[in-house]
């Protein structure tokens, strides 16, 4: 009689149900609501989206559309910024919500009205690479339990984008040994030729010295350690002397990536500025100090004539 009771006793009942009827329920009902059947793990790869707003703006990641709000939420977002005349010879860059002055967290939520259109962005477009090979300077690792881990880069993405950098740096690089050239021969300087000499030799070795020093940054950021980075920087400098790749097609790269090359580009242009101005400007001349002149003797006052 025991036995009977302990086994229709309610909390074991209810016990059953919630384990095997209710939270399988759920679960069921929760994943047909928010997942993409074919970005599962066992169907297809990560689902990686393009959200394009109506004022143009387009944001790339994660994309979380329950249909239950009217925002949809991006997480890990990723958006392009203008890069005309940049050294990568990409008109745009990539660049990770994130770093703004208000430091947003992870997760933006879009209104829906504001929204153009969404697509599934192909894993092999410029722009997913890129998000790849970022993930992979981060360490990014996958959750244990995620239904849909990111796609991170490999080895062979990570030296592509590490060749790209290195041919924008040697873009920058010269493109002011370019106008120092240029300046010398066609212009009539104000300078004298031993001086214009000296001053372009100076500028040439500053502009080495920071295409070096790019270099071991690039080494740094895609994960070499300080004394690999250097030897690097030694050999890929050595490599890129007198290459100028003008007319090669860029890579959009990752944002850490991008950042030295900016970096890069910025001090080039610093340093060929400063010597374009020392060679175009004329040096003032000290003025020679004249020479003294005798001081005025005054005339001497005439004596009263003594009255008789």
């Amino acid at each position: 009689m025991s036995a009977q009771r302990r086994g229709r006793d309610p909390v074991r009942i209810a016990g059953w149900w919630l384990r095997w009827a209710l939270i399988p329920a759920a679960l069921g009902i929760w994943a047909s609501s928010n997942l993409d059947v074919h970005s599962l793990p066992f169907v297809g790869a990560e689902r990686e989206s393009a959200v394009l707003l109506l004022d143009g703006q387009a944001y790339f990641g994660h994309l979380d559309d329950s249909g239950e709000s009217g925002w949809l939420v991006l997480h890990d977002a990723y958006y392009l910024q203008d890069a005309k005349g940049a050294p990568t010879n990409v008109a745009v860059a990539l660049a990770k919500r994130g770093g703004e002055a208000h430091e947003p967290a992870d997760g933006m939520r879009i209104n829906r009205d504001r929204v153009l259109a969404v697509e599934r962005m192909g894993l092999g477009s410029a722009v997913a690479r890129a998000i790849g090979v970022e993930r992979e300077i981060l360490a990014t690792k996958p959750g244990v339990l995620e239904l849909n881990p990111p796609s991170i880069a490999g080895a062979e993405q990570l030296a592509v984008q590490r060749t790209a950098a290195e041919r924008a740096i040697a873009r920058g690089f010269s493109a002011q040994v370019d106008q120092l050239t240029k300046i010398n021969t066609e212009l009539v300087l104000p300078v004298s030729k031993a001086d214009a000499a000296a001053i372009t030799q100076k500028a040439l070795a500053d502009l080495r010295s920071l295409r070096r020093s790019a270099l071991a940054a690039l080494g740094a950021v895609v994960g070499l350690r300080p004394g690999d980075a250097e030897a690097y920087a030694a050999s890929a400098d050595a490599r890129l002397e007198g290459q100028s790749f003008t007319n090669e097609p860029g890579v959009l790269l990752a944002p850490d990536i991008n950042a030295v090359v900016v970096q890069a580009t910025a001090f080039f242009s610093q340093t060929g500025d400063a010597a374009a101005k020392q060679l175009t400007q004329p040096r003032a001349t000290p003025t020679p100090a004249g020479s003294p002149q005798p001081s005025a003797t005054p005339a001497p006052s005439a004596s009263p004539s003594p009255r008789p």
